[in-house]
């Protein structure tokens, strides 16, 4: 059933055209009727429709480019049309909850998050969620992934794909920074492997920071890991939205 309802048709039918539709999507979660254009390309919706196809990918785009639409809307698309689950991995809790409660304000409740914020009555609640299936998005921490609580729930529901917010801690931090992100591609070969999937889980890494060697690491982690070969999707790295102004003062009282 997952693969019929989650496959889109390579001539078109009146199913695809409406349930796996990247623009329809995003209108019918959002109300935007057009994707954002990074230097007049449209990678937003391109990043969109590979994960519909089901497709490994790594987007960079910049800071407020909306990274974040670009996995919800597949992510609530596979919730509409099969129940599955789609896994957000990001280190900032705060994050977490401030994307949940956004969604939350546009009227869209199946998205929830595990993390140390929680008093025990929410997160019971979180859990209850996601093990009924009401839950289309899960928002939780590279650390949580050593939880074998957290295991046990992952594995009683079918997974759409998983999202690597600030995919850059891979590289550029590494070790200093966050090193459960180099347990992540571990924890995926065991949830295939007690799954027994055919077919791999996808994966897609976003960041707004991204030299050549940082993409280069990401790739080579996921294609040692998981052998999946990520489809990219980079902006520039100029920033058209901030500008930069001195103001000269004389004196400490000026300043």
């Amino acid at each position: 059933m997952f693969l019929l309802r989650s496959n889109p048709c390579l001539s078109g039918c009146s199913y695809c055209n409406k349930a796996l539709d990247a623009c329809s999507g995003l209108k019918r979660f959002f109300g935007y009727d057009s994707y954002r254009l990074f230097g007049g390309e449209p990678l937003q919706e391109e990043s969109v429709n590979a994960a519909i196809r089901n497709k490994s990918l790594l987007a960079v785009f910049p800071t407020g480019g909306g990274k974040s639409i670009a996995f919800q809307v597949p992510a609530l698309m596979s919730g509409e049309t099969s129940n599955a689950l789609t896994i957000v991995i990001s280190p900032l809790q705060s994050l977490m909850k401030d994307q949940v409660d956004n969604l939350e304000k546009i009227g869209i409740t199946d998205t929830v998050t595990i993390n140390g914020l929680l008093d025990p009555i929410e997160r019971a609640k979180s859990f209850e969620r996601v093990e009924e299936g009401s839950a289309s998005i899960l928002y939780i921490s590279p650390e949580s992934l050593r939880s074998k609580t957290i295991e046990r729930l992952i594995l009683g529901r079918k997974i759409a794909r998983f999202v690597i917010d600030e995919a850059h801690c891979f590289s550029a931090w590494g070790q200093d920074f966050r090193v459960d992100y180099l347990y992540i591609g571990d924890f995926i070969r065991n949830i295939q492997k007690k799954k027994n999937l055919e077919n791999g889980i996808p994966v897609s890494c976003f960041t707004a920071t991204a030299k050549q060697k940082v993409i280069e690491d990401i790739c080579d982690y996921f294609n040692e890991k998981l052998s999946l070969d990520l489809e990219l999707f980079t902006s520039k790295a100029s920033r058209t939205n901030l500008h930069y102004k001195v103001l000269k003062k004389e004196n400490e009282e000026e300043k």
